[in-house]
C-alpha cells in the first residue's frame, strides 16, 4: 500500500508541474488556450480569480 501511494504521489507532483509550466508558457504567449489540458486551465482560473480579487481589494 504504502510503495504504490508514493508512485501515485511522485505521478501527481509530475502532473502539476508540467501543468503550472503549460501556465507560464500561456501567459507568455507562447501556446493558446487549447493546447492547456485540464488542470493547467483550473490553474489559470484560480490565477485569474486571484489576480481580481486582489485588484478589488485595493
Amino acid at each position: 500500500m504504502g510503495r504504490k501511494k508514493e508512485e501515485m504521489r511522485r505521478i501527481h507532483h509530475k502532473k502539476m508541474k508540467k501543468a503550472k509550466e503549460k501556465v507560464k508558457m500561456y501567459i507568455k504567449k507562447e501556446i493558446t488556450y487549447n493546447q492547456l489540458n485540464k488542470l493547467a486551465k483550473n490553474f489559470l482560473e484560480k490565477r485569474r480569480k486571484a489576480e481580481k480579487s486582489e485588484k478589488s481589494s485595493k
